[in-house]
């Protein structure tokens, strides 16, 4: 079994031919049209285990590939890869896949999911000291009655640096736009096996005690920046308001994340990416508190005027998102959390226990600070402690796997349950804030409401203050 390190980039399809043209990759480029189908237990144990197994079809040759994901950072995959000959389109289980081994499937169970096919041209050069194998695909993924196409530029890395394959994508996008990848093409076909997604929301973050805080880091940000590219996507192709809160929520985890672990990045690289990322978070923001607006207001003529806003803040974004610098910002996230540099910092060699715990003890510490005399908070006091309690549920989040078992559980279960009940209530208050803010003398009087919720917050966080600290 090999391991292989590779660059996802997605494009528009055109675009690929665009780049195609430009010949950055030189003369010698070898053509394939390849066909694969991907299997799996009907139940998709394989997927759920992060596993994928297909049967490509090799210039008349069957050839098995097993992957199994060792860690990704946002389009950087690190995959262990079993991969041999086939006679035919069945799949072999034996020595050779000690994955599909280890889940106890057997071959018979094995069923096909979906297909691809995949026109692609790939060249072989050398990029700042390093040997690259670049691959060019224009393919189309087919599920039961669906089909879509998709474009993609893959970078693996076959001898040197992967700080060689950021530099090239850099050049890519210098000549077609490319985006980083978060999907792989396994990814592709079972996304098509299901509903249409409307927003993607944070994954489960694993982490154990026997990792390293810089090992966390790259799990946490790969998340991070995973969730904010799923939902960017559905941004740049269709209006989605659920998407575009879900973008922000992924940028606002980032900050969290960079607030967390940002003094294991060497110089101010959490920093600089941080108020990077605030102003991109900005746009989104604008667009989702009209969208709350438009959803909360029943006069028409109000909610026509905010619809011409969320219309003129929607292109602003779509401004934003188009260009040079955003989607830079995503590869140089990726490039930082993937190979440093990382600090000499001794927090970087703590225990991860330890770490999560000085980091969760540090945050609700600013909670219950910025929360004192809550019953007094103007809205700009009461609305900087909403955002302490958001980032210690981030905080939380992030780190909540460590404590899932044990004496902890239950106080973790205890803790998070009072902070979602304080979150849900200033939310509500915050709403409530930004219409009096949009509305001015014209909206309704809610000071009853108000004051109903202030109340129920003020118990909230008292029920929050009260709760043993689970990472004691």
């Amino acid at each position: 079994m090999g391991n292989e390190v590779e660059l996802k980039l997605e494009l528009a399809a055109d675009a690929v031919d665009e780049l195609d043209r430009a010949d950055l990759f030189g003369p010698d480029k070898h053509h394939a049209l390849l066909h694969a189908t991907y299997y799996d237990t009907a139940d998709q144990k394989l997927r759920a285990h992060g596993v994928s197994l297909r049967i490509r079809n090799e210039n008349g040759h069957l050839v098995q590939t097993v992957k199994a994901s060792n860690g990704a950072v946002a389009g950087l995959l690190d995959r262990g890869e079993q991969e041999f000959a086939v006679p035919g389109w069945q799949p072999e289980v034996d020595e050779r896949t000690p994955d599909i081994l280890a889940l106890a499937v057997a071959p018979d169970a094995l069923i096909a999911q979906f297909d691809l096919v995949v026109r692609r041209d790939s060249f072989s050069i050398g990029h700042c000291d390093a040997a690259i194998e670049v691959a060019l695909d224009r393919g189309t993924v087919k599920a039961l009655t669906r089909s879509a196409p998709f474009g993609e530029v893959e970078l693996e890395l076959k001898s040197g640096e992967p700080a060689a394959l950021f530099d090239l994508a850099r050049t890519i996008d210098a000549i077609a736009p490319v985006r980083i990848g978060v999907l792989t093409k396994a990814d592709r076909g079972y996304r098509l096996l299901g509903k249409l997604r409307r927003a993607e929301k944070a994954g489960r973050i694993s982490l154990h005690p026997a990792m390293s805080p810089r090992t966390a880091c790259t799990q946490v940000l790969a998340d991070c920046l995973r969730q904010y590219r799923l939902n960017e996507a559905i941004v740049l192709q269709r209006r989605v308001p659920e998407a575009i809160h879900q973008a922000r929520v992924a940028l606002r985890r980032m900050r969290s994340a960079f607030g967390v672990f940002g003094g294991l990045l060497a110089g101010d690289a959490a920093g600089e990416l941080n108020i990077a990322v605030r102003n991109l978070a900005r746009r989104y923001g604008k667009v989702r508190d009209l969208d709350i607006l438009i959803g909360g207001t029943s006069c028409e003529e109000l909610r026509a005027g905010f619809i011409r806003q969320r219309d003129r803040a929607e292109m602003e974004l779509a401004v934003t998102l188009a260009a040079l610098g955003t989607r830079r910002l995503t590869l140089d996230i990726a490039e930082r959390i993937a190979i440093g540099p990382w600090s000499n910092a001794a927090a970087g060699e703590l225990p991860l226990p330890d770490f999560a715990a000085q980091a969760l003890e540090r945050q609700f510490r600013r909670v219950r600070k910025h929360g004192r005399h809550f019953a007094t908070l103007d809205d700009p006091a009461r609305h900087k402690f909403r955002k302490e309690a958001k980032k210690l549920r981030y905080t939380t989040d992030f780190f909540v796997s460590l404590y899932e078992s044990g004496p902890a559980a239950k106080r973790c279960d205890k803790f998070l349950d009072a902070l979602e009940d304080l979150q849900g209530y200033l939310g509500e208050m915050n709403d409530l804030a930004v219409e009096q803010m949009m509305l001015g003398p014209a909206a309704p009087d809610r000071s009853a409401e108000t004051a109903r919720l202030r109340d129920k917050a003020g118990k909230a966080r008292h029920a929050l203050l009260e709760c043993e600290p689970f990472w004691a």
